[in-house]
């Protein structure tokens, strides 16, 4: 990855044919309005485990924040083909289908974070970075992580970053709640080098590479739109309590409203397990009305097939449900 600010772009337009490579076709586009990409983020967030404060700072030291230029031209570096709003290069970016780096800035986001999260896990085999899963929370502790994005061996992209929650530049303005001035360790472990593991804690304490604590303000990353994942919870537990009480409109009503978030967290995952537990239901139901329509025994079948078209009113179930008591009555 190489950052993009607008300086960096002007110079890669003015580069040479012999400095620069051949990235291929690039299309063009528009960029997401600060919501749309806000709300996005959080979603990356939720899915990779990454603070948004990360995301947001070094989406817009990579590029603005932006897939396109305001002429709708893609974004990329001419001198390594780092494509759009994440920059994603070389070996890293060919984990992923590269023309959807390009044509879709959803993607591109996604496969930046999810490369952060990778940075993470290569901190922790390093021992960098501690291996304690509270340690994720704390947005100093992302210091190596996000060095190891740029491929960075001092504090300088860091230094960088962090900046940049400080001052929220442009888009950051609108989607970062206020400033934040986040520690480096080098300013607060006398004799710190690049490299020595550290950890940061709640409660504004660090401890060095021997364990010894060090006084330093510490600040808490969000992960998510807390608000979201709160309604998403409540859900949740209502379409449990209502499956578990036998009331299946009343549990797909709620599982309805959470595929209806534009939310991929575990929400989803197990809502979905739910719904699936309930249509598993649903189909052996289906079984046991045949096997009493087999037995000749109508009154029961039919009963079974209305509950489920009860249940499943305005689900395709509920619809066969229905053609299956025409079937059965017309077939008596």
């Amino acid at each position: 990855m190489r950052s993009l600010a607008l300086t960096v772009w002007i110079l890669c337009l003015g580069a040479s044919a012999l400095e620069a490579k051949d990235c291929g076709d690039f299309p063009t586009g528009q960029n997401p309005s600060p919501q749309e990409l806000s709300a996005e983020i959080a979603i990356c967030s939720a899915r990779h485990d990454v603070p948004t404060e990360v995301i947001k700072a070094v989406g817009w030291q990579e590029s603005g924040l932006q897939q396109w230029r305001p002429d709708g031209t893609f974004v990329y570096n001419t001198t390594d083909c780092g494509l759009g709003m994440m920059q994603l290069t070389g070996d890293t970016a060919k984990q992923f289908d590269l023309e959807q780096l390009k044509r879709d800035w959803r993607y591109n986001l996604d496969a930046g974070v999810q490369v952060l999260a990778q940075k993470w896990r290569r901190a922790v085999r390093q021992q960098n970075t501690p291996a304690d899963p509270e340690a994720r929370k704390v947005l100093e502790n992302w210091y190596y992580a996000i060095a190891f994005y740029y491929g960075a061996k001092d504090e300088d992209y860091l230094k960088k970053i962090y900046g940049h929650l400080k001052t929220r530049p442009g888009t950051l303005q609108q989607i970062l709640a206020g400033p934040l001035e986040v520690s480096l360790p080098s300013e607060v472990i006398a004799g710190f080098s690049f490299g020595d593991r550290f950890q940061a804690f709640l409660g504004n304490r660090f401890e060095d590479k021997d364990g010894r604590p060090h006084a330093g303000v510490t600040h808490p990353g969000s992960f998510g739109d807390p608000r979201t994942q709160a309604a998403l919870d409540a859900l949740l537990e209502k379409a449990q309590r209502a499956a578990d009480r036998g009331k299946v409109r009343a549990a797909l009503k709620y599982l309805t409203r959470i595929a209806e978030v534009d939310y991929d967290s575990d929400h989803k995952r197990r809502a979905d397990a739910l719904a699936q537990t309930l249509v598993d239901a649903a189909e052996a139901t289906f079984a046991e009305a045949q096997r009493h329509y087999d037995l000749g025994e109508l009154t029961q079948a039919l009963t079974l097939l209305r509950k489920v078209g009860r249940d499943f009113k305005d689900h395709p179930l509920g619809e066969r449900a229905q053609d299956r008591i025409k079937a059965y009555k017309a077939g008596q």
